[in-house]
């Protein structure tokens, strides 16, 4: 009998409309999660009310609004499970998270648990895309590689991500800066304190829609530099906690450098060949699925194509699969063989990201 104990975790700010749907589809796991804590994170919307119709079955946690990471951070020091799941209140669990989660738990005790997610719309309606894209046997040592060569290892968004409250302790994460996401620094450090395991199979919804996104399908220059900011600023934190001397970059991590080809795109630069030579000779040294590198190197090349339009277009549907035909979702579902698109959506397996290499 596996007696590990799992904490949902579940951040809210101004998503009164998606929190019942987070709410019931932790309610409804089994077997049940540990302990249910909500964090929110001083919303307006009228979020506390549908709070107080679950108060009888979750524990909530109001705090004044200061971020996500600060909101998961008050979370994780009141619960006292050996194991967190973080949950976006934007996001759904699947029906089997617990079981599966659990089930892998039963022999191993890893900092960290990862899994796909599974896009949705905002109405809960499949995208068709399941992400992020796990090889067959991804394990720490890959994580640590793929850090010294993209600056970061594949992984999921927050919702897909399954810590020991231990290592999230030890790490001494409350240092970190609070307005910014939970799913940076804390998770990049992961695999130097232990081992980190993959699976791939979505066990829950990822939510695209307007307010998560924030500029992220269509960027500007400034929100690619602020990306490129907020990559070093969360090293520097790693840096710092884990006691480096530096960060583990054999060289320009392949996460600036698709920044750096975007926006000299942007720049309206004519010729882009250095940019998009730097990519896609660094593409082969991460541990992408093939088919997966083959389709971002086929991608970059598009940039090199001297028109304004047809760039700005390749930016937009490499940046989100809602800016995808569906043609084209389907042929990128055909040469990555994800299964087809789900009856029940709803029920099945979506922030700038610091994880971007993976082609959702």
């Amino acid at each position: 009998m596996n007696d590990t104990t799992l904490a949902v975790i579940i951040t809210n700010y101004n998503y009164a409309r998606f929190l019942p749907h987070a709410l019931d589809s932790v309610l409804t796991q089994k077997p049940p999660f540990d302990e249910i804590i909500v964090v929110d994170d001083g919303s307006t919307d009228g979020s506390l009310d549908v709070l107080a119709g679950y108060s009888d079955r979750i524990s909530v946690i109001s705090i004044a609004n200061g971020g996500q990471l600060g909101a998961v951070r008050r979370g994780v020091m009141a619960a006292t499970s050996e194991y967190i799941y973080t949950l976006d209140a934007d996001d759904i669990a699947a029906p089997g998270l617990v079981a599966k989660v659990k089930e892998t738990l039963a022999d191993r005790r890893p900092v960290k648990i990862q899994f796909q997610l599974r896009a949705v719309r905002e109405d809960g309606s499949c995208l068709g895309s399941a992400f992020p894209a796990f090889t067959a046997g991804y394990d720490t040592t890959a994580m640590l590689r793929d850090n010294e060569t993209a600056g970061f290892y594949v992984s999921p968004p927050t919702s897909g991500q399954v810590f020991k409250r231990e290592a999230l302790i030890s790490l001494g994460f409350d240092s970190f800066d609070s307005s910014k996401p939970f799913d940076g620094s804390s998770s990049l450090a992961m695999p130097y304190l232990g081992e980190v395991i993959s699976i791939s199979e979505p066990l829950a919804h990822y939510r695209v829609h307007g307010a998560s996104l924030s500029g992220w399908p269509n960027p500007t220059i400034p929100l690619l530099s602020k990306e490129i900011r907020i990559f070093r600023e969360s090293w520097d934190e790693v840096v710092a906690a884990l006691g480096l001397e530096k960060p583990p970059f054999k060289h320009k991590p392949l996460y600036i450098v698709e920044r750096n080809m975007m926006i000299a795109c942007k720049q309206r630069k004519l010729f882009v060949l250095p940019e998009v030579w730097l990519y896609i000779t660094g593409i082969p040294s991460t541990h992408l699925p093939g088919k997966q590198k083959l389709l971002l190197i086929a991608w970059a090349l598009c940039l090199l194509i001297p028109s304004a339009a047809v760039r700005d277009h390749c930016i937009r549907v490499r940046r989100s699969s809602a800016n995808r035909s569906k043609r084209l979702q389907a042929l990128v579902n055909m040469i990555k063989r994800q299964p087809a698109n789900p009856s029940n959506p709803e029920q099945s397996p979506r922030n700038t990201r610091l994880n971007a290499l993976s082609l959702r």
